[in-house]
């Protein structure tokens, strides 16, 4: 059933790749749109980084052959470019090609560490059950055991102390009991090893050929094209009566703002260096606790556009975790070199030729436990205020990579088409948490 009307308007709250997409859609179904954003430049969490002249993105951000199919339907003109993984996982000072394979993986820790690890997990009881129904339980919100006692008792001890540890107090900062057992197997790649040994990954990604800025250049020139009204620098008025929908992207606590849903931020570090002094590696993994960051990416690797032809630029990631915020990484710069040499993403020890630190606030979000029951109340006061629906990795507190954003705005918008509104959709849209970062 479509609830479209002639003459019907939306209000599109962000400029993110959830709200460009929103409105794109609203278009092609001849909704006018609205565009509100708080900040003055589009793109949120996809908007560029200038960096000695070059716009590189906010991290390491690619798309997978299994992506959600829109993304890339919403951006065909981009000049979406296969590019092999070239990928190495760092563990006990070792460098291991990724994605992983067994007997790598084995070679790499050592005889005695992998049967340490294989031992610990044979010796739990029922290993194989509960490994079978790891996705399951994981989702189970009436009995939220915490992430600590969900993975000992599914991977034991050894693989517990060694993976999934020191990566979640690397990005958390808190006691890993204290985090709920749903982000187990949430960042599989970096946070645990083994499963991705067992799983297939795939062995190439697509990546636009300018960066991701060309996704949010294409979205919005066609948004313009067909008269979107955008405002910019304007933050969107929870407050306000709006005579038609509204596609929230924004912070869900701004709509809330008694919320208990917080999350930690990431601090991102670029910085130039000779081109020798690096190999062809794409995107380096570190999880252990021995260094401050927890992955480090080299653009050029990505697309050939963005580099200049003696020197290359890598982006190091170091999650707020433990440190809090207000820290200053170019500060520390000596160390920061140091640690890239000792764990081998520097040939050797380098100044670097430029460096520059941007803090993003709002990355990962704080899976407590039992968080589900707080974010259910929360969705329930959002539609309690009106015809508002909340969309995108933001507006639904989702841990997520952008298809699957773009995935929840398209849903929004059909839900809304089909007569449905805002307490239907947000009963709807739990299982958007069910959502597993691809890396």
């Amino acid at each position: 059933m479509n609830n479209l009307q002639s003459g019907q308007t939306a209000t599109v709250v962000g400029a993110g790749i959830a709200g460009l997409s929103a409105a794109l859609l609203l278009r092609q179904k001849g909704v006018e749109v609205e565009i509100i954003d708080s900040s003055h430049e589009i793109g949120g969490l996809l908007a560029p980084i200038v960096h000695d002249g070059l716009e590189l993105d906010r991290g390491s951000h690619r798309v997978h052959p299994e992506a959600h199919p829109l993304l890339l339907e919403l951006t065909k003109e981009a000049n979406w470019k296969p590019r092999p993984r070239s990928g190495t996982l760092i563990l006990g000072g070792k460098k291991l090609s990724y994605p992983l394979n067994p007997l790598r993986f084995v070679s790499g820790l050592g005889a005695r560490t992998s049967i340490d690890m294989g031992l610990g997990w044979l010796r739990r009881p029922n290993t194989l059950r509960r490994a079978l129904t790891w996705e399951r339980d994981r989702h189970q919100i009436f009995d939220d055991q915490g992430f600590e006692h969900f993975v000992v008792r599914r991977v034991g001890q050894a693989a517990y102390d060694r993976f999934y540890q020191p990566y979640a107090r690397k990005v958390w900062g808190i006691e890993p009991s204290e985090l709920s057992q749903t982000i187990a197997k949430q960042r599989v790649s970096t946070s645990n090893p083994l499963s991705s040994i067992l799983r297939r990954s795939a062995k190439n990604f697509l990546y636009p050929e300018k960066g991701m800025t060309e996704l949010i250049d294409l979205l919005h020139s066609k948004l313009k094209k067909i008269g979107t009204k955008f405002t910019l620098g304007q933050r969107y008025d929870a407050d306000a009566i709006s005579s038609g929908p509204i596609f929230y992207t924004g912070h869900l606590n701004h709509l809330i703002p008694t919320a208990k849903l917080t999350h930690r931020g990431l601090y991102l570090i670029h910085l130039t260096v000779s081109k020798d002094v690096l190999d062809e590696t794409d995107t380096w993994y570190t999880p252990e606790s021995d260094y401050w960051f927890g992955r480090v990416s080299q653009p050029a690797a990505f697309s050939k556009s963005l580099c200049r032809p003696s020197e290359r630029v890598i982006c190091v990631e170091i999650p707020e975790g433990q440190w809090g915020k207000k820290q200053d990484f170019v500060k520390r710069s000596d160390e920061l070199m140091r640690q890239l040499t000792e764990a081998g993403i520097l040939r050797r020890h380098v100044s670097p030729i430029s460096i520059q630190q941007n803090f993003l606030p709002r990355v990962y979000p704080m899976y407590v436990r039992n968080w589900i029951h707080e974010h259910k109340e929360t969705l329930a006061k959002v539609a309690e205020r009106g015809e508002i629906f909340p969309c995108g990795r933001q507006g639904l507190f989702l841990h997520c990579n952008m298809d699957h954003a773009v995935e929840t705005a398209a849903a929004a918008v059909d839900h809304w088409v089909d007569g449905g509104n805002s307490k239907t959709w947000v009963t709807q849209c739990q299982e958007f948490s069910n959502f597993r970062v691809r890396d």
